[in-house]
């Protein structure tokens, strides 16, 4: 009996181990402006994360509705390295479409992207 448990007790521990490694990965919570949000011109976008974050591998841009870059360096809070902040020169209104990708401190990598529109 114990040579039918050993395996499947095995089995268990990696699958249960996996799971959890799949939980590390630094993945967007919330953001301000919020995702599909309709807003009055932001001077900041700040981005939420489920883990801290690698300031220097992790970053983000925003380009306006003409295609033009209107965001500064992406730095991660000193006081709180879940969250990213990065400048705006807000550019006149329409959508505007952030890319981020973020390395988690375990080494996990995560990207994404969404829009936001800014009011005229």
């Amino acid at each position: 009996m114990s040579l039918f448990i050993r395996p499947v007790a095995g089995a268990l521990f990696l699958a249960v181990a996996a799971a959890t490694a799949v939980h590390a990965h630094a993945h967007l919570i919330k953001s301000e402006p919020g995702v599909d949000a309709t807003v009055s011109a932001p001077h900041e976008l700040v981005l939420h994360f489920s883990e801290q974050l690698e300031g220097a591998f992790s970053g983000a841009t925003v380009k306006n509705a003409k295609g033009a870059t209107i965001s500064g360096k992406a730095t991660v809070d000193a006081g709180d390295k879940k969250i990213m902040r990065v400048p705006l020169k807000p550019d006149g209104g329409g959508t505007y479409k952030v890319n981020w990708h973020a390395l988690s401190v375990d080494t996990h990598k995560t990207q994404g992207s969404f829009s936001f529109t800014v009011k005229p």
